[in-house]
């Protein structure tokens, strides 16, 4: 069973919750409400369940894996990382303890021979008990944020922004600023940038900053698994948001360190890791700077 949270609130009350939600009280429930059924979650390359819990919210569970690019822990630690820069995107998730058995049972239960192998040989963890990030269920139907093969364009301080891309760009500022910090290395390989589908004849729905397992590198001096691409990425971004700027520089080793020492597993990032979200976050700091200067006469804060 998992081991019961630290605290319900901590840092996380502050500020706007995921899809406009109390993030305290979905952290609560995610953290602690038993669990009524568990079976597979289909696709997507990583192991995963779908989770019912007590009261018929729905949650995912991604196990501690082999996969390279399913670090549960860097599932915690975007989420976190997000509510201290009140960029509420990513889904509220805690870390728990799950029986070994009861994943195996629901990996035999799916009728998939090759599925119930991966479970029985790739998930780790200690004894009969496997650790994992227990994420909130997004509800409805999910689709592809469409356009964001432009950001080098909407994101160019030298063209125009017309009035019908503004929160396209704002959105893909934001991403790019947070997926470069995170060091994200995995958000375009394809179907990784999605939001709510809407219901017919209202406004598009918020961007979300899921599928954040391939992050968090203290590699390469800090700047990350491929830090020729992420670079690439960051330069394109010439319009920003002065509120998240301001969140930015206000990190801090120690607003990091209390942040991700909230989860009940424990601290989501080590040290080395900080370390490296400081250091990419001084990159991002000083290309703003730059950007700034080299364009004095406005537009580079475009942005709420």
């Amino acid at each position: 069973m998992a081991r019961p949270a630290s605290s319900d609130a901590g840092v996380w009350t502050h500020g706007r919750g995921f899809l406009g939600g109390d993030d305290a009280a979905q952290l609560a429930r995610l953290c602690r409400a038993p669990i009524e059924r568990i079976e597979r979650n289909r696709g997507g390359s990583t192991l995963s369940f779908r989770v019912w819990l007590t009261g018929g919210q729905r949650a995912l569970f991604k196990p501690q894996q082999r996969a390279e690019g399913a670090n549960y822990r860097a599932d915690l630690a975007a989420y976190r990382l997000g509510r201290l820069l009140d960029l509420p995107r990513t889904p509220p998730a805690c870390g728990r303890l799950m029986p070994r058995e009861t994943l195996q049972r629901a990996a035999d239960a799916s009728g998939d021979t090759a599925f119930s192998q991966r479970v029985m040989t790739e998930l780790l963890g200690r004894a009969e008990e496997v650790p994992g990030a227990m994420m909130y269920w997004v509800p409805g139907a999910l689709e592809p944020v469409p356009g964001v093969e432009r950001y080098a364009e909407l994101l160019d301080i030298t063209r125009p922004l017309l009035a019908p891309d503004v929160s396209l760009a704002a959105e893909l500022s934001a991403l790019l600023l947070f997926d470069f910090l995170e060091d994200n290395v995995d958000r375009w390989s394809g179907g990784n940038i999605l939001r709510q589908r809407a219901p017919a004849a209202e406004a598009p729905l918020p961007m979300l900053f899921m599928d954040n397992g391939a992050s968090f590198s203290a590699i390469n001096g800090g700047l990350g698994a491929r830090p020729s691409d992420q670079a690439a990425r960051l330069d394109h971004v010439q319009r920003f948001s002065p509120s998240l700027l301001r969140a930015l520089r206000g990190l801090t080793a120690q607003s990091l360190q209390g942040a991700m020492a909230e989860d009940p597993l424990g601290p989501c990032l080590s040290e080395a890791q900080i370390a490296a979200v400081l250091t990419r976050r001084d990159r991002i700091v000083a290309h703003a700077d730059e950007v700034a200067a080299a364009h004095p006469q406005g537009g580079v804060f475009a942005f709420p």
